[in-house]
């Protein structure tokens, strides 16, 4: 981890009273290659008259591209979340007969402004062109919590954007107690969306399904009904035009406390079976409802961190599989926010880690405030209606964050659009070296 820290520059009377640092890489060889893609964790704080950049040079010209740069022009001054825990990816082209890059981040500030932190910085060739025709769709939803409305609303707009896609993943919180007449307004929703809703529906359990005051057992089962399925874990097979989609699923087993308690069973069949598919070359996609510590916004926060009884068992396996893309419900967190989507790294675990990704909510926004997780509260922002496009084809997954709108008084709603774009390439398919 490198960090450039104008907050701490020293304020004596004798100091510049500009901060002016740079990091710079050693030569990277790019010999070879015509298209490549710079990648790093970033944690940047704005302020005002503060410039980062990252620029590339090669082969000794003196001549610098800029990929990055951020100024007044584009931050949020102070804070600006969708810079802060971000992921950034930069695709530029080599020049003919270019051998070596040198690669440079910047940070320029006014003395006592804020800072910047860079982590796992990885270069890889850039992927091409995608052929819409040869990929598998899935849409994604979750955290309903007593709005069947703005699931049949959501539903609706999938069909709409996806209508070849090839399965719905429900991610946790269908229903806002689990009682029996809340499941019978999702099974209503579902039968009045049959016609263009894809199957298979693959479920998994969250908290609101077991709120009714009713036995544990009971209502397990009733999520179990809705699931068709007699385990809480369980794996699908997504067939499509882009090929086979593996689709594992974690859950509860057991009366809270904790949250999400797992057998030794659930556990090893969640390794072997992502051992399986890591052997096959396949991107895996696994859903729980709850997020793992340290993966997506709000997974940090102290309430949120272990919800997972067996939390860094799950962290370790997934680390040895740069091919799971881990969807977790829960958290009701912006999609604006820069951990919307991280790419988590395990120590000893593969060096690309895993991709980990926040899939919205079909009910309110929370959001954080405060500055340490000793000072930090929960807010409710506004209301939602959000979810997720997944696109699998043979050598990536490119998942859009979707925002269906909340319809007027009148019913009326013209809101449809993509927030975020994520494309998550596969690793194990050749040609794609780091």
């Amino acid at each position: 981890m490198a960090v450039a820290d104008s907050d701490e520059y020293d304020d004596r009377a004798d100091s510049p009273d500009r901060f002016d640092t740079t990091l710079v890489s050693a030569p990277v060889r790019v010999a070879g290659n015509r298209r490549l893609e710079l990648s790093f964790d970033s944690h940047y704080r704005p302020w005002t008259g503060q410039t980062a950049t990252v620029t590339v040079e090669f082969d000794g010209s003196g001549e610098e591209q800029t990929l990055l740069r951020y100024d007044g022009t584009n931050t949020v001054h102070n804070y600006d979340g969708a810079l802060a825990n971000n992921n950034e990816t930069a695709v530029f082209d080599v020049p003919p007969n270019a051998r070596h890059a040198v690669f440079r981040w910047r940070l320029q500030a006014p003395r006592n402004s804020w800072y910047w932190a860079i982590d796992s910085v990885a270069l890889r060739k850039a992927l091409g062109p995608v052929d819409p025709s040869r990929r598998t769709s899935l849409w994604v939803v979750s955290d309903v919590q007593g709005h069947p409305q703005d699931l049949a609303h959501g539903l609706g707009d999938l069909a709409e954007v996806r209508p070849d896609a090839s399965g719905l993943l429900m991610v946790g919180d269908l229903v806002n107690t689990g009682a029996e007449w809340e499941w019978q307004e999702i099974y209503d929703v579902m039968a009045g969306a049959a016609e263009f809703t894809p199957e298979p529906v693959v479920a998994a359990i969250g908290n609101h399904e077991s709120y009714a005051g009713e036995t544990w057992e009971s209502l397990r089962d009733r999520f179990l009904e809705f699931a068709d399925r007699d385990k809480v874990w369980g794996e699908y097979v997504v067939e499509g035009a882009g090929g086979d989609v593996p689709v594992l699923v974690l859950g509860q087993e057991y009366p809270r406390p904790p949250e999400v308690g797992m057998s030794d069973e659930q556990v090893a069949w969640f390794d072997e079976r992502l051992d399986h598919w890591t052997r096959q070359r396949k991107q895996v996609v696994v859903i729980t409802h709850f997020p793992l510590g340290d993966t997506v916004s709000a997974s940090w926060i102290p309430w949120y961190h272990d919800h997972h009884e067996r939390n860094d068992e799950l962290l370790s396996i997934l680390g040895e599989h740069p091919n799971a893309i881990l969807l977790t419900g829960h958290t009701h967190y912006p999609f604006e926010l820069g951990d919307w989507a991280v790419r988590r790294r395990m120590p000893g675990g593969h060096p690309d880690g895993f991709v980990a990704v926040n899939t919205g909510a079909m009910h309110v926004e929370w959001d954080a405030r405060g500055e340490n997780t000793a000072s930090i509260r929960e807010v409710v922002t506004r209301d939602i209606n959000r979810g997720l496009t997944l696109d699998v084809y043979h050598d990536r997954v490119v998942i859009e964050a979707r925002d269906f709108g909340i319809p007027d008084a009148d019913g009326h709603n013209e809101v449809n659009e993509v927030v975020r774009t994520l494309e998550v390439f596969n690793p194990l398919v050749r040609g794609r070296h780091r």
